[in-house]
C-alpha cells in the first residue's frame, strides 16, 4: 500500500493519443487528466485500499464472484451514511464517478456522488438500482450536475476527495459495495469530437420513431393544419391553445402541469413535423424548426426558470426524440451548419442526461415506472441515430440492460402471453405501443434481447383481453370505458367463437373464459391482479361478463385521479365491483393478497380465486360452468379471523342499458338490442336495486366513462348472511 504515497495526479496528453485510458462510462467525454481507483488490476489504476477510505460503518476488503470489492457494512436504521476517498494531494478535476453497488437496504431517499470544497458539492439520484452493479458518474458539465445544482457549471476545481453519501433506512445488515473510484478534468469548450456526426441518420431508424410518433399523434393532421392557419398551439390529445403573437408561450399555459409537459416536450414540432413529412409541404417543417430554435433559445442555452416541467423526466426524452427527428430532416433540406451543430450538441447533452442514474426517473417516487422506459428508448434511438459516437456502444448497452430490468419488474410473462402488471388494461394498450416501439429500435440495434418478443406477447395478450366487438375490453383498475351500444347498427363484432377457450394466468391474475351460447359468443373474466398496487382498484376476484354484443356485468371504469373525492373513491371501491363486499374493513391494494387457479375437464371448467385483501376476512371465490351453455355458478364464502364483525353484500353492476327486475330471488336482466335474458338466482338474502348516485352518504349505481364523466346503471346489492354455512 506504500505506493500510494508515491500517487503525484498530472495532466494526462489528450485521450484520443492513446495515452489516458477511462472506463466504459466515460467515453462520452474527452478527458485530459484521469485518476482511478481500482480494487483490480487496471491499467494506469491505483488500489483502492482500505486505508485511504473513511466513513461510516464496517469497511472490508470482499469479493463478489471473481470481482473484489470494497464493502462497507452499515446497520444505523434510519440515517446518513457516507465513504470518503482522501487522495493523495489535491487534484484539479470537474467530474467524479464510482462504481458501486447497493445491498440490503429497506428504503433509500437518495444517495449522492461528490467531493469537499466549501461544503459538500455533489448530486443525488433518487431511484437507484439495488443488488446490481452501476456506473454512478457526474462532470460540472453535464446537464444532470446543473439541474441537480441550479444551472451551475463551475471550472474544474481543486478537490481532495471523493464522497459517496447515502440518506436512507437499514433493516439488518445493508452494504455499499465499491469496485473504483475515480475523478477527472474534461477538455475547456465543446466536446465536439464526441458528437461529431460521420453519416446520416440510418433511414430505418427514422421510420421506427416516425412510426411510435404516428400512434400517440392521431390528431396530428387537424392540429397542424389548425395551427397553420390560425397559431393554435397544438399539444397532446388533440389539445390546442391560444397563442398570441406577442408571446413565447400559450396563453394558458400555467394552468396545468399536463400543457407545461406537452409544451416542453416539444409535442407541437412533433405535430408539426408529421404533417410536412406526411404531405411533402415544407412549411410545417419550418415551423417546427421554429418552435425547436425558440426552445433552444430560451431553455436550453438560457437556463430556463421553470426547471421541473422543462426538464421533466418524460417530456426531456421526448424532446429529445423530437430534436433528433428535427437533425434528419435538417439533412434531407441542407439546413446551415450552425443550427445543426446546435441541434446535435442538444441531443448529446440530452442523451447524456438520459443515461445518467441522477436524472433516471428523476420525478418519480420508484425506479421502477414507465416514465424511465421513454429515457431508455430515446437514448437507444439516439445511439442507432448516431452510430459513430464512441458512447453509442456503452449507452445501447445500458439503455437495452436497463429496458430489460423495467420489464421484468412490470411486465409479467405468462401463458405465452406478457401482462403489463399496473392493474389497468387501458395502461397496458398505453405501455403496449411503448414496448413494440422498444422492440423495434431492439432489433435494429442487433443485440440479442427479449424485449421483441415482449413486444409481441403484449400484443397478442391486449387481442386475446378484447370482447368479441373487437374494440373493447373490461375497464380494469384506471382504464377508460366504452359504454354499451345504444342502437342495433353498432359493431358487434364475432357472433361465436366456435369452441370453448379456458385461460387461467395464476402469475398475472386472470381467469378468462370465452364460450357461446345459443350460438351467440360470450366472455367472462375474473380478476385476482396481485403484482403491482399501481393503478389497482379494489377488484379481488371481482367478474364481468359480455354476451350478444353486449357487457351485462361491467367493470366501473375510473372518474379521475383525485382518488379521495367521493365519486372516485367509490368507483376504485370493492362496493363498485362484482364481487363479495364487506362494509366497515380496511382493504389493502398491496400486492400478494389474491391468487388465482383453475381448469377444464368432462365438458366443465371451474375458476378458484382467494384474497386476504380485508383486514381479518379471508375470502374465496368459486366460478364453475358446462361448455356450449351459458349456465354459471357462482360460490362465495368468507372466513373472518376471531372478533370480526361485518355486514356482506353480494354486488352486481350492470351495463349501460341493462336493467334489473326482482322477483323473490330471482333477478331477470334484459336490454333492449337482446332477445335474450339473463337469469340470476340469488341468495335467501335482501335484494335491492339502485340506480343513479343515492346520496352524498351512499354512492351506488353509476359507472365512471371517460375523465370525469359518468352513467347511471342498475347496481344489484345483495344482502347475504355470514353466519349461514
Amino acid at each position: 500500500m506504500s505506493q500510494i504515497d508515491e500517487v503525484r495526479p498530472h495532466r494526462h496528453a489528450p485521450l484520443d493519443a492513446g495515452v489516458v485510458r477511462t472506463p466504459a462510462c466515460l467515453d462520452d467525454r474527452e478527458v485530459e487528466n484521469f485518476l482511478h481507483f481500482s480494487t483490480r488490476q487496471e491499467p494506469q489504476s491505483k488500489p483502492l485500499a482500505l486505508d485511504i477510505l473513511s466513513g461510516d460503518g464496517t469497511r472490508v476488503i470482499g469479493k463478489d464472484g471473481e470481482t473484489d470489492c470494497v464493502s462497507m457494512c452499515l446497520k444505523g436504521g434510519t440515517g446518513s451514511y457516507q465513504l470518503r476517498l482522501g487522495l493523495p494531494e489535491a487534484m484539479l478535476a470537474n467530474g467524479v464517478g464510482a462504481r458501486i453497488r447497493l445491498r440490503g437496504w429497506k428504503h433509500i431517499d437518495y444517495i449522492g456522488i461528490g467531493y469537499t470544497l466549501d461544503g459538500y458539492r455533489h448530486v443525488k439520484a433518487a431511484n437507484p438500482i439495488f443488488d446490481q452493479w452501476f456506473d454512478f458518474v457526474v462532470g460540472h458539465n453535464d446537464l444532470a450536475w446543473g439541474w441537480r445544482n441550479q444551472w451551475d457549471h463551475p471550472p474544474a476545481r481543486e478537490i481532495t476527495d471523493i464522497r459517496l453519501y447515502i440518506k436512507g433506512e437499514t433493516e439488518g445488515d445493508a452494504f455499499l459495495d465499491v469496485t473504483d473510484m475515480f475523478a477527472w478534468e474534461e477538455r475547456d469548450g465543446l466536446p465536439e469530437g464526441l458528437f461529431r456526426q460521420t453519416s446520416p441518420i440510418p433511414v430505418r431508424t427514422m421510420h421506427a420513431i416516425r412510426a411510435y410518433q404516428k400512434k400517440c399523434f392521431r390528431t396530428y393532421e387537424t392540429q397542424a393544419r389548425q395551427f397553420m392557419e390560425t397559431g393554435t398551439c397544438p399539444l397532446y390529445g388533440g389539445v390546442e391553445l391560444a397563442w398570441p403573437t406577442t408571446s413565447s408561450k400559450p396563453t394558458v399555459f400555467l394552468e396545468t402541469g399536463t400543457y407545461q409537459f406537452s409544451f416542453h416536450a416539444q409535442h407541437p414540432a412533433i405535430i408539426l413535423m408529421l404533417q410536412g413529412i406526411e404531405t411533402g409541404e415544407i412549411a410545417p417543417i419550418m415551423a417546427a424548426r421554429d418552435q425547436i430554435s425558440l426552445w433552444l433559445e430560451n431553455s436550453f442555452f438560457t437556463p430556463d426558470e421553470n426547471i421541473k416541467y422543462a426538464w421533466y423526466d418524460h417530456g426531456s426524452a421526448e424532446r429529445c426524440l423530437a430534436m433528433v427527428q428535427m437533425y434528419a430532416l435538417g439533412e434531407e433540406y441542407g439546413f446551415d451548419h450552425r443550427f445543426m451543430s446546435r441541434l446535435r450538441l442538444a441531443i448529446f447533452r440530452h442523451a447524456q442526461l438520459l443515461a445518467s442514474e441522477v436524472f433516471y426517473a428523476g420525478h418519480q417516487p420508484i425506479r421502477y415506472h414507465n416514465h424511465a422506459w421513454f429515457q431508455d428508448l430515446t437514448l437507444l434511438a439516439v445511439c442507432l441515430a448516431f452510430p459513430s459516437w464512441r458512447c453509442a456502444q456503452s449507452w445501447t448497452t445500458l439503455a437495452i440492460t436497463r429496458l430489460e430490468d423495467q420489464f421484468e419488474k412490470l411486465i409479467v410473462r405468462d401463458g405465452g402471453y406478457s401482462v403489463f402488471v399496473e392493474n389497468s388494461i387501458g395502461y397496458h394498450h398505453g405501455v403496449q405501443r411503448i414496448v413494440e416501439f422498444a422492440g423495434n429500435l431492439a432489433v435494429l440495434s442487433g443485440r440479442e434481447t427479449t424485449i421483441p418478443d415482449m413486444a409481441r406477447e403484449l400484443l397478442e395478450f391486449a387481442d386475446f383481453f378484447r370482447y368479441p366487438d373487437a374494440r373493447r375490453t373490461i375497464t380494469q383498475g384506471d382504464t377508460f370505458r366504452l359504454p354499451n351500444p345504444e342502437d342495433a347498427s353498432a359493431q358487434r363484432g364475432k357472433d361465436a367463437y366456435g369452441a370453448a377457450e379456458i385461460t387461467v394466468l395464476p402469475k398475472a391474475g386472470y381467469g378468462i373464459v370465452k364460450d357461446d351460447h345459443d350460438g351467440m359468443a360470450f366472455m367472462l373474466v375474473m380478476l385476482a391482479t396481485a403484482l403491482s398496487s399501481t393503478h389497482k382498484h379494489e377488484d379481488n376476484l371481482a367478474v364481468t361478463l359480455y354476451f350478444d354484443g353486449l357487457e351485462w356485468l361491467l367493470d366501473p371504469s375510473f372518474h379521475s385521479h383525485e382518488y379521495v373525492q367521493p365519486i372516485p373513491a367509490y368507483l376504485r371501491s370493492a362496493a363498485a365491483h362484482n364481487d363479495l363486499y364487506l362494509s366497515g374493513l380496511p382493504y389493502t391494494i398491496k400486492p400478494g393478497h389474491a391468487g388465482i387457479e383453475g381448469g377444464t375437464g368432462g365438458g366443465t371448467y371451474c375458476l378458484e380465486g382467494w384474497h386476504d385483501a380485508y383486514e381479518g376476512a379471508y375470502v374465496t371465490r368459486r366460478v364453475t360452468g358446462c361448455e356450449g351453455v351459458l349456465d354459471l355458478e357462482i360460490c362465495d364464502a368468507v372466513k373472518l379471523s376471531k372478533g370480526v364483525e361485518t355486514t356482506a353484500s353480494l354486488m352486481l353492476h350492470c351495463g349501460e342499458g341493462v336493467r334489473a327486475k326482482v322477483s323473490g330471488q330471482t333477478v331477470t336482466l334484459s336490454h333492449p338490442l337482446s332477445k335474450y335474458t339473463l337469469v340470476c338466482e340469488m341468495p335467501d338474502s335482501r335484494i335491492e336495486v339502485k340506480r343513479g348516485v343515492i346520496s352524498e352518504d351512499e354512492i351506488r349505481g353509476i359507472t365512471g366513462h371517460t375523465f370525469m364523466k359518468t352513467a347511471e346503471i342498475d347496481t344489484i346489492e345483495t344482502t347475504v348472511d355470514l353466519s349461514a354455512e
